[in-house]
């Protein structure tokens, strides 16, 4: 890791980079590798559902939506993981892969021996949240005016309003996994002859880096951005179900000190 020092992410340097390229309307493509991505690497039995989540062989209680549902199961759905992994692995130019932070190191090490090694298309799957959202928030999403196409890759329920309200929602259904190829191969089909300078932003777990990936590979003239629950608000889903929105969207002193954890800090 030292000899690629260099290369080293940082996180306000990079979503700055990534801001510049808005700006100038210059295409890249960036997806976003988190625990329930390095899970399904890992080929481990992944389930959340409404209330319970099944992960890394424990149980857990959690207060998700439907709309988080999910389930892997590495019996099922080993096509879902080539293509995952297919995405970890490929290089292109501008083609930007988020990592995981600095409290999951050995999921981190794993992406980035798939990659093989740092380089510059190496930053951070927090990148868009956290001590970066008030900056994705007021420098980035204004950007997103100078867009005549916008396509929106999100959950049935979603509704784009604001500044996305004319974009176009390609629709994704609830536990996508147990219907992937279908699902992967309509959202593509409406999407490889978009025209040239499109924005596409992506809320749709894993088949985010995998639409990404297959997309950019097609279509290096689009951008694409893996935006997960950051946009929650624009697009008409729950606004507040992330510590980082509880911090942007509320005041007192509970967001307050929430905003000086740790974990709060995009680190490497």
């Amino acid at each position: 890791m030292s000899a690629n020092k260099k290369f080293k992410p940082i996180a306000l340097r990079d979503i700055k980079i990534f801001h510049q390229k808005i700006k100038d309307k210059e295409p890249f493509c960036f997806v976003r590798y988190s625990d329930g991505e390095t899970e399904i690497i890992r080929n481990r039995y992944l389930k959340i559902s409404k209330g319970r989540t099944h992960f890394k062989g424990k149980i857990f209680n959690n207060n998700f939506s439907e709309i988080d549902t999910k389930e892997f199961d590495p019996n099922s759905n080993c096509d879902l993981r080539e293509d995952l992994l297919i995405s970890a692995i490929k290089k292109m130019p501008n083609y930007y892969k988020g990592m995981p932070h600095k409290r999951f190191k050995k999921d981190r090490e794993l992406m980035i021996t798939l990659h093989g090694g740092l380089d510059q298309n190496i930053t951070f799957a927090d990148l868009l949240i956290n001590s970066n959202y008030i900056f994705f928030r007021k420098k980035i999403i204004p950007e997103f005016v100078n867009y005549k196409n916008i396509y929106l890759i999100a959950n049935y329920r979603a509704s784009p309003k604001y500044i996305l309200e004319k974009s176009k929602h390609l629709k994704v259904p609830d536990n996508f996994f147990s219907n992937y190829q279908n699902v992967k191969n309509d959202i593509l089909k409406n999407l490889v002859d978009i025209p040239s300078g499109s924005l596409i932003l992506s809320s749709a777990s894993s088949l985010s880096n995998i639409i990404g990936f297959e997309l950019f590979k097609q279509r290096n003239d689009i951008t694409f951005l893996d935006i997960g629950t950051a946009i929650n608000d624009l697009i008409g889903l729950q606004e507040i179900t992330r510590t980082y929105h509880e911090i942007y969207f509320t005041k007192g002193i509970i967001p307050f000190l929430k905003k000086l954890r740790p974990s709060f800090r995009i680190r490497w």
